[in-house]
């Protein structure tokens, strides 16, 4: 996100405004598919991978909504059988209406990490929207529609090689709570794109059927390489492509995921979420948004120290540049022993542009410590080069 373009309060409403004219009801879809929550898991799996969908809809008496049915819950719950009620498993997701406006959709998408939402009227659904009817709005707005995709790319990307059995895939997939992964080999080339419905549609074939987990691939560990079930040649962009292109790109080949290549090297990666995001970092709030994702529940009792210690690099970050949304996910290993080591991935979106960083260390504080330290530094020296730009505009002028 260019400085000269987004620092001032008033640019930076007036594309909220833009944005905010449009609402759920204007992009929503008025046709949906849905299941009764007698349905069986393996019913809901078949109609989800046949109609392209990672949610579903629960509904009773006349689309009367009760919840919604996604992969992400099912691939954590790896043991259920695969007889298991649609009605056992459903999630409630943050509540939407046709007049929720695009930057407040946008978080809620956020904040639950869904593909797609249902819109209520009442306690009934009049439509669903999706990451993609909120990335189609972007390129409307030319500030964000003329940005490079490398202001906003994911620099530090998790992969897989091709030799690597597919169960290292979904075990990375479920940590990071992610669905795609690029495959590259060892010299960091990307050669291929690996994603949760490549493993699903296999799995699928196979006769025996016991558990969830099998039937999404991921209790089962299956025994061929990402190699075998990868995409080769997947679509790319340079890190100088604009948004608004990687868009155009996006929705006409119906991806979620761009991978940025600069010879032939996997530089960073894009995707729909990360541009709802983006879309979400305007909303009009008093407060930064933050949200943690991937604690798991034995490291919840350090959840209060990290709130203190992210908010408090935060209001350090605010003296700098006006701090919007952060999100870290966290993600744990088991290398030595029974040691865990914590893997961090935070985005800070900020007045002025987009920070990506990463940390790893045996201690989760430390590992939050260090994350935080790096985003503070990268906003001080983004600042420091702005204010460089300008002067040597100002003299040259």
């Amino acid at each position: 996100m260019k400085g000269e373009n987004l620092e001032s309060v008033k640019v930076r409403e007036q594309i909220r405004s833009v944005l905010d004219l449009t609402k759920a009801g204007d992009i929503m879809k008025t046709e949906f598919e849905v299941v009764d929550p007698e349905t069986t898991i393996s019913t809901v799996v078949s109609r989800m991978r046949a109609l392209d969908l990672h949610e579903i809809p629960v509904v009773e008496d006349h689309n009367k909504f009760i919840g919604i049915v996604s992969y992400a819950s099912l691939i954590k719950r790896r043991n259920l059988p695969i007889t298991t009620k649609a009605k056992s498993v459903i999630e409630i997701p943050p509540k939407i209406t046709s007049n929720t406006v695009l930057t407040d959709l946008a978080e809620k998408v956020v904040s639950t990490s869904y593909r797609q939402m249902p819109v209520l009227r009442g306690k009934r659904i009049s439509g669903i929207v999706s990451r993609e009817d909120i990335v189609r709005i972007v390129p409307k707005v030319k500030e964000l529609a003329s940005m490079p995709v490398s202001e906003i790319m994911t620099t530090d990307v998790q992969s897989v090689r091709e030799k690597d059995p597919i169960r290292v895939a979904v075990d990375l997939m479920s940590k990071l709570e992610i669905r795609t992964l690029p495959v590259v080999d060892d010299d960091g080339k990307l050669i291929g794109i690996i994603g949760i419905k490549d493993i699903i549609n296999y799995n699928w074939q196979e006769q025996r059927r016991e558990t969830v987990g099998e039937l999404v691939g991921s209790s089962k560990p299956i025994e061929i390489e990402v190699g075998s079930l990868a995409i080769d040649h997947p679509l790319t962009v340079a890190p100088q492509t604009h948004l608004q292109e990687a868009i155009r790109i996006m929705i006409e080949n119906k991806i979620s995921t761009l991978p940025i290549v600069e010879d032939e090297k996997l530089k960073g990666i894009i995707t729909t979420y990360d541009i709802v995001e983006l879309v979400a970092s305007f909303k009009a709030r008093d407060m930064v948004y933050v949200q943690i994702t991937g604690l798991e529940e034995e490291d919840r009792l350090s959840l209060d120290v990290m709130d203190e210690e992210i908010e408090r690099e935060l209001k350090k970050i605010a003296k700098i540049s006006k701090p919007t949304l952060f999100t870290l996910h966290v993600s744990k290993y088991n290398e030595a022993g029974n040691v865990a080591k914590y893997s961090l991935n935070g985005r800070l979106i900020t007045e002025d542009k987009v920070f990506v960083a990463k940390a790893t260390e045996w201690n989760l504080m430390k590992a939050t410590i260090s994350l935080m330290h790096t985003l503070s530094e990268m906003v001080k020296d983004a600042k420091e080069e702005m204010v460089t730009q300008r002067k040597n505009v100002r003299i040259s002028s």
